[in-house]
């Protein structure tokens, strides 16, 4: 399994691979992986807005929390 790099290895390896010092298909592969994730995990939370299923969750959790609290006034 692959371990996502942190924006500091990913500086490092991309000024390694500008610098010609390793110039691999493995480092080149590492970046490529690296920013397609990172590419995939931004596009998710910009443009995956919640379900329906999700809202429904939500409205339901808040609707058990009003009649507790009703329940406690009365």
């Amino acid at each position: 399994m692959y371990v996502m790099m942190d924006d500091k290895e990913i500086e490092e390896l991309v000024q390694s691979i500008n610098e010609g010092k390793d110039i691999t298909n493995n480092s080149i592969f590492r970046i490529m992986v690296a920013l397609n994730k990172r590419v995939k995990q931004l596009y998710q939370q910009t443009y995956n807005p919640p379900t329906n299923n999700d809202l429904n969750k939500s409205i339901n959790n808040l609707s058990s929390r009003i009649s507790i609290l009703e329940s406690k006034i009365k």
